[in-house]
Parts: structure tokens; C-alpha cells; sequence
């Protein structure tokens, strides 16, 4: 999730102070987890009044390494943009409503290796910077990073295919300068069937695909809810459905010719996601 991780905190976090003294007002910070929202890629979530939302085109090519016995280079540029809306009642019955934008570009390069027919593990690493819009205090700039190990393989029976994928990765971002930071760890496993549809239109073949993913979080992860203390996720799992083609598509920087949609769900935290290929 991929992997997809929002608050860059100072950058994307969306602070609101109470005036009332009562017992719950420890919690009226709410920052927005940027990194898990960032590593979905395109998807978001929605918790107690602040929904997150994060879009990115997934604008990747990839290389054949010379003399590397079949190594693929794999370099991605997402180009992300963020939107972030919070709405609450505050312990006076005031209403409050924050809205923050967001835009980021973290590269991303993957190395293809084969280790057996159908079979390919992936270690990658990405890098890059995000800036929020709106920010009312606090530095406006954070670094986002990721990295880790993926890999797939795939069983054929006839013109079904099988895709067996696990991963781990780290990801975190922080504030460029003093500030919030943060970071987690996910562990993943997934299984993908995919069938031809039967049909040709012009140079493809559509097939279509069902997917399922499970995510372990060593140390869970931290979502920040006004007035009550923070949800904990330790589990999650996706469900979804893919559509595409069995044959390139053939443009130059967008190489892959699938898109899909997944439910993430556990431990009280709901995700829509976007997601282009079993993501693995």
C-alpha cells in the first residue's frame, strides 16, 4: 500500500485549539496521517469529521538493464495532490471547518529482478518533497521517503492467472526544519485471479481480476480524532477488482494497462482505493 500511508504534519496538519476547559481537549489536534494516505497512491480515508483524500497518476517506464540478466529498471514520477477537509463541533457547539491542499512529488525506483520463471522480487526506494496549501502556521515543506521489498509470482492454468504477492516497506515523512514527523512499517501478503473476457478491442484483450490483501502493522498506526484519543491500527485488509488487458498498451510512460478499485478495511478505519495492477 502499497504500497499506500498524512499530515506532514506542520504541513498538512490541521491544528485546532479549544477554549473550553474539559477533560477532552488534549485531543483538539487533528493531523492528518500524510504517509499512509501518500503510499495508497490514490485513495483516501474519512475519520471523525476529517476526510482525507490523495490523487496520483501512476507515470512510469521501464528500462532493460544491459548485461543484467533480465533486471528491469522500473522509475515512477506520481505527481500527487492532496485534499483535506475537516468539520467538527467544538466543545462550545462552535463549528469549525478547515480545508488544506496539498502537492508532492516522490520518484520512486524499482529493480525488477528474476529469480525463477514467473517469479520477480522488487526492492525499491523512493524520495521526494510535498507542500501544503492553507497552512495557517508552521512550515509549509516536508520530505516524504519510502522503501522496501516486494515480490510476485504467478501460476497459470489455461488462460487464468494466479499472482501470489508479499512486501515489506518502511515509509515516514517529515517537516523540512523543526517540526511533526512520523513513520510506519507494513508487512503485506496478497492473491489476484485474473481471466481474459473473451473479447478483443482493436490492439488489446481485456481480462478482469479479483484481489485480496492483508496488512500487518508491527506498531500500529496512529490516526488523531478531535475530542477523543486516537484510533489504532494494527490489521487491515482490501478487497477489489481489477480490469485491463493482457497486451501492452502502448504509451510511453504509462505502462500499464490496468485499473481497479479496492475497499481497505480493520480495526475501525475505512479506505477507498484507486489502485493500476495487482499492487505487488
Amino acid at each position: 500500500m502499497l504500497l499506500p500511508a498524512l499530515a506532514l504534519a506542520p504541513m498538512v496538519a490541521l491544528p485546532w485549539q479549544a477554549h473550553a476547559a474539559t477533560a477532552a481537549d488534549q485531543f483538539t489536534t487533528v493531523n492528518v496521517n500524510y504517509v499512509y494516505a501518500s503510499t495508497l497512491g490514490f485513495g483516501g480515508y474519512s475519520l471523525a469529521g476529517l476526510d482525507a483524500s490523495v490523487y496520483a497518476l501512476p507515470l512510469s517506464h521501464s528500462f532493460l538493464l544491459d548485461g543484467a540478466g533480465g533486471t528491469v529498471l522500473r522509475v515512477t514520477l506520481p505527481l500527487q495532490f492532496g485534499v483535506y477537509s475537516f468539520r467538527a463541533a467544538g466543545p462550545d457547539g462552535s463549528r469549525i471547518a478547515i480545508d488544506q491542499q496539498s502537492v508532492a512529488l516522490v520518484p520512486e525506483f524499482e529493480l525488477q529482478v528474476p529469480v525463477a520463471p514467473d517469479s520477480v522480487l522488487k526492492p525499491f526506494v523512493a524520495a521526494g518533497a510535498a507542500h501544503a496549501f492553507g497552512v495557517s502556521g508552521g512550515t509549509a515543506d516536508a520530505w516524504v521517503y519510502a522503501g522496501g521489498l516486494r515480490g510476485v509470482t504467478a501460476q497459470h492454468f489455461g488462460a487464468t492467472t494466479l499472482s501470489l504477492g508479499a512486501a515489506a516497506m518502511a515509509a515516514g515523512d517529515s517537516a523540512m526544519g523543526p517540526g511533526f514527523r512520523e513513520q510506519y512499517v507494513a508487512l503485506e501478503v496478497g492473491a489476484e485471479l485474473r481471466h481474459p473476457l473473451g473479447i478483443t478491442l482493436g490492439r488489446l484483450t481485456p481480462d478482469a481480476g479479483v484481489y485480496v490483501i492483508a496488512y500487518d502493522y508491527p506498531e500500529p498506526l496512529q490516526f488523531s480524532r478531535y475530542l477523543h484519543p486516537p484510533l489504532q491500527v494494527r490489521n487491515q485488509g482490501e478487497v477489489g477488482v481489477t480490469f485491463g488487458s493482457t497486451t501492452p498498451i502502448g504509451i510511453s510512460w504509462l505502462d500499464t494497462a490496468r485499473i481497479g478499485a479496492g475497499y481497505v478495511f480493520g480495526d475501525g478505519l475505512r479506505v477507498w482505493h484507486v489502485v493500476f495492477g495487482f499492487p505487488f
